[in-house]
């Protein structure tokens, strides 16, 4: 090589190392590898790379092409043969892969899909770090990594502790489409969600096709994030059958919070000692409901329908149920289908993961509330998957999912709670704490933002027992919990769960108390 192509070589070796390392303070000079670009003229030595995730998105990132890693100049590395800088993030979640965390098993395996799609993400992973106190844990994934990312709302306050200590690193945690106040946030802290009402409500439809009196759905926490859930699932389900009715019975936590089973059922001989999902779902079974839906991060409703109707061969109406959390949620740890299952009402974090990720890579992440909504593909952030041994029909789930994707005026996010429908009388529409004097919600009307992110009222439709311990006493219209008491006119009077003397099934102490305030 001629002197004066090595001295070539060397000055543009330089320049690409100072760019790619934003050293280069010259505006004549141009962007580096891992900038932000809009066209090839803007980068120096380099061409602009488009997204590879999202190929029409009109801002890219300078990048050369490569065949190994001496092909880079530091700090780039040669990912699926361009010249990338590499982003790293790491990962707060509340549980561990498995078979009973439905929850943790899907943000962990939507954050591995984005990881080997984009190719230059690089994950750390912190499992089981339950809500409270995980700001110490929090700093530490912030130390060594660009992002930090938390799968529970509960992480919330800790992260914004961790947001203000650590400027240059982006935080993002779980938002349950309820809060939306941080106080004292920063620009570097956003929050994601998924309106995972959509699929309940096209899982209420799928449910009414095969169950035809009584539909049940075991809550979580009594918080407006798990009453959207039931109410939508009514509403699919009476959009079907207008006489349908839905039991709701509430768990208290999104898994059971002991480590063993704690709830006695004396009604089976002998009797059986439950975990609190198992007990709800053996009540259910005996107050008639055909089809059961829980908002738990287990399968365990879905497994003991499967057993009960192994022992009840001769039951005249069959018992069916729906997953949570995850596709699979109807396949045990074997990968065999449970024969009672319907199929796995699911969040796909994926897609949401990937378009975060690649934001912040090509330099155009705005920190805000992120969400997602349906939309239509196979890879919609959110779905209901069909057991192909089940009774469910997979091609007429798929077109109910692309109609509410394509719905217009209103959209998939307020077509769920267009009217007309009556409510059970806690509603308050304009927040003044008082329940409104017209609890109906018309025809063409629909839910702002900020009630759906208060919503502590069930439309009618949606049932409980009037004695909870007792599944064969009659309905009534179910209330919530921590919502207005129906009919009052002091301000903020709200109702309680039971009195002991009438259900042992209390919550336990502390949990799902204070729907409104949607805290603790």
């Amino acid at each position: 090589m001629s002197s004066r192509l090595r001295t070539s070589a060397f000055l543009l070796g330089a320049q690409l190392l100072l760019a790619s390392c934003s050293l280069v303070l010259d505006s004549s000079v141009k962007k580096g590898i891992g900038e932000s670009c809009a066209a090839d003229s803007d980068c120096q030595a380099a061409k602009c790379l488009m997204s590879t995730a999202f190929p029409t998105e009109k801002t890219g990132v300078c990048s050369l092409q490569c065949s190994s890693a001496s092909d880079c100049p530091a700090p780039s590395s040669c990912i699926k043969g361009q010249c990338q800088l590499q982003l790293t993030a790491g990962v707060a979640m509340t549980g561990f892969p498995g078979e009973l965390e439905g929850w943790t098993v899907a943000h962990n395996d939507g954050l591995q899909t984005a990881s080997d799609a984009l190719g230059y993400l690089k994950l750390e992973k912190k499992f089981g770090l339950t809500p409270g106190n995980v700001l110490s844990d929090v700093k530490d994934l912030a130390s060594r990594n660009q992002v930090v990312i938390g799968n529970t709302v509960d992480y919330g306050d800790d992260f914004v502790a961790a947001a203000k200590l650590y400027p240059d690193k982006k935080f993002l945690v779980v938002n349950d489409g309820v809060r939306y106040d941080y106080p004292g946030r920063t620009s570097n802290f956003s929050t994601y969600w998924v309106h995972r009402e959509q699929a309940w409500y096209v899982a209420g439809k799928v449910a009414a096709t095969i169950g035809k009196k009584r539909l049940g759905v075991i809550s979580a926490f009594i918080n407006p994030d798990c009453i959207r859930d039931v109410n939508a699932f009514a509403l699919g389900a009476r959009s079907v059958n207008p006489n349908i009715v839905v039991e709701v019975r509430h768990m208290g936590f999104w898994f059971d919070i002991n480590t063993s089973p704690t709830y006695s059922y004396p009604p089976i001989s002998p009797s059986t000692v439950n975990y609190r999902e198992e007990y709800l779902t053996r009540m259910m079974w005996d107050s008639g409901v055909e089809v059961i839906a829980h908002l738990g991060n287990t399968q365990r409703s879905v497994k003991l329908i499967d057993q009960l109707i192994a022992q009840n061969p001769s039951r005249p109406t069959k018992v069916w149920t729906f997953a949570n959390d995850v596709k699979t949620g109807c396949k045990d740890s074997t990968g065999a289908y449970f024969p009672t299952c319907i199929g796995s009402i699911y969040e796909n974090w994926a897609p949401i993961y990937t378009r975060i990720f690649d934001q912040i890579q090509r330099g155009v992440y705005t920190a805000a509330t992120v969400e997602f909504d349906v939309d239509g593909t196979d890879n919609t952030s959110v779905g209901v998957s069909i057991n192909p041994k089940g009774p469910g029909d997979d091609l007429a789930t798929r077109a109910l999912i692309q109609a509410l994707a394509q719905a217009t005026n209103p959209g998939p996010r307020y077509r769920v709670f267009s009217g007309p429908y009556d409510i059970n009388g806690q509603r308050d529409k304009d927040g003044d704490g008082i329940p409104d004097a017209t609890q109906k919600m018309l025809s063409g009307e629909t839910v702002s933002d900020i009630e759906l992110a208060r919503m502590c009222w069930f439309v009618k439709g949606v049932v409980e027992k009037t004695k909870l311990n007792d599944p064969t006493s009659a309905d009534r219209d179910a209330l919530v919990p921590g919502g207005l008491i129906p009919g009052s006119s002091t301000p903020n009077q709200l109702q309680s769960y039971v009195a002991e003397s009438e259900d042992k099934l209390v919550l336990p102490t502390g949990l799902s108390a204070k729907c409104r305030e949607n805290s603790f």
